[in-house]
Parts: C-alpha cells; sequence; structure tokens
C-alpha cells in the first residue's frame, strides 16, 4: 500500500467530494481535514489533532507528521484538503509514484465559500470552545499554520474577519505554484464540477456506474460539518471528565460517611 494520489487545492475547492469519489474508485480511505476534526479509527484517531499541532510547534522539525505512520501504515490510498495542501511539493517527493490533483474554482466563488466556512467555524469554537479543548487546539492549530500565515487573518479567534483581496491573492499564488512545481504529466487541474470523466482519464481507471459525488454543497453542509465537530469535540471531553469526576465522587462520598461515623463515635 502507498499513496496514489496527492490533492493540492485548497479546502473549499470540492475537496470533499474529491474524496468521496477517490474512495469508490479505490476502496480505501483518503485522509482529509475531516479525518482529523472527525476521526474515523482505526484509520484516522483522536491523536492525529494533537500531533499536527505539536508538528506546528516544532520550528527545527517538517512541519507536519511522519507520512508514512500517518498515511501509509494505516491504509490511506491519498490525502487532500488542509493541511496537507500545504505541503504538496514534500509529498511528492515523499511518494513519487502518486499523482497529483489540483482542485479550483473561480476565485471570488472560492472566497465567499471560505469565508462562510470560518464564519461559522469560529462562531463554533467561541461559543463552545471553553467546555472543549479540541475545539480551542484545533482553533489554534489551524490559525497558527493556515489562517494567519496564509490569509493573514491572525484574529479569526476573536472575531475577526477575512480580507478578499488577501485571500484570492493566497489562493491564485497558491495555484501557481503547484502548476510550477509539479511535472505537467503528473498534474490534473480539476475544476468543480468537473465530473468523473477528466479524474478516471487521468488515473487509469473505468468511470463508475454511479453518479460523481456532490458532498458538503451549498446549503447547511458546513452547518452540519461543524455541529458534527463540536459534538465529537464534546463527547470527547465528557469522556475525558467522567474517571475524573467519578473518583472524586467516590471520594467525597468517603468523606461523607467517614465523617457520619467520626459524629456518631461523639455521641454520648
Amino acid at each position: 500500500m502507498t499513496i496514489k494520489v496527492i490533492g493540492a487545492g485548497y479546502g473549499r475547492t470540492g475537496t470533499m467530494s474529491l474524496k468521496a469519489a477517490l474512495e469508490i474508485l479505490y476502496g480505501q480511505p483518503v485522509y482529509h481535514m475531516e479525518s482529523i476534526l472527525l476521526p474515523t479509527p482505526p484509520h484516522s484517531t483522536a491523536d492525529d489533532l494533537p500531533a499536527w499541532d505539536a508538528a506546528s510547534r516544532d520550528a527545527a522539525g517538517p512541519g507536519h507528521p511522519d507520512w508514512q505512520a500517518l498515511l501509509v501504515d494505516r491504509g490511506f490510498v491519498a490525502a487532500l484538503d488542509f493541511p496537507i495542501a500545504l505541503h504538496v511539493v514534500d509529498l511528492a517527493a515523499a511518494f513519487p509514484a502518486a499523482k497529483v490533483i489540483l482542485t479550483v474554482r473561480p476565485s471570488a466563488d472560492w472566497c465567499r465559500s471560505w469565508a462562510h466556512l470560518l464564519d461559522v467555524k469560529f462562531r463554533v469554537i467561541r461559543r463552545w470552545g471553553w467546555a472543549a479543548p479540541r475545539l480551542r487546539m484545533a482553533g489554534a492549530w489551524t490559525t497558527r499554520t493556515i489562517f494567519g500565515p496564509l490569509f493573514g487573518a491572525w484574529d479569526l479567534p476573536e472575531g475577526g474577519r477575512l480580507d478578499a483581496a488577501t485571500c484570492v491573492a493566497a489562493y491564485e499564488a497558491h495555484n501557481a505554484a503547484v502548476v510550477a512545481a509539479i511535472p505537467a504529466e503528473r498534474l490534473l487541474v480539476l475544476p468543480l464540477g468537473s465530473g468523473w470523466e477528466p479524474l478516471c482519464a487521468f488515473l487509469g481507471l473505468p468511470v463508475p456506474a454511479v453518479p460523481y459525488p456532490r458532498v458538503n454543497a451549498a446549503g447547511g453542509g458546513v452547518e452540519t460539518f461543524f455541529r458534527r465537530v463540536r459534538n465529537t469535540a464534546l463527547a470527547a471531553r465528557a469522556a475525558d471528565v467522567a474517571p475524573r469526576a467519578a473518583v472524586a465522587a467516590a471520594v467525597v462520598a468517603v468523606a461523607v460517611g467517614v465523617g457520619v461515623a467520626l459524629a456518631r463515635a461523639r455521641r454520648p
């Protein structure tokens, strides 16, 4: 098993749909930001977010976890979306037989969709982060590695807004850099809504007898996704707190029992 496809496109360029499409084509899981925020063992786990967070804080390291352990050893056939898109050149060198797919959409459309996603995400974090450390970690990590350095939006956790011109410039610069860095025979530029034909032709695979997936499309997709992220983070917090709460309750019960016994013993 090795990585067959590397996704170079930024989030909100159809990466969720491409993930679903590749899973249909290969019958194996595909790594995506969803794998980090909504882990599905045994392939992705709750440890992925702390691993990415720690890697981003290591100034002497590569800024990412070990690819072999993160992706290959757990059976992923492809990886895409943020934060994978930040490491395309490194991944392309690590997996020289893998093909690279750059998902794209018109810049203005992408910027509007991206701004909406981030608005929903950080509203959820500001409202629920106090109760869920994973939410706070996710907000801090993505700001440190994506929103701040790429888009200059360091104040998103406090309610700041994206600057459209800065976002579009970063998006277009990234796409141009990928086209310049990856040999043409190894790269597919895939506009949003292209369907199966160009993807399957590029990968040398037959077109499936099912419609091309449309995941997280317009409507409630973003809101639903981040409600799930919130619920997962709150459940993780509850699972972490429950054993300690049980111990505390037991200690209190013992203390009360000892107090009652001592009080009885003092009675004449």
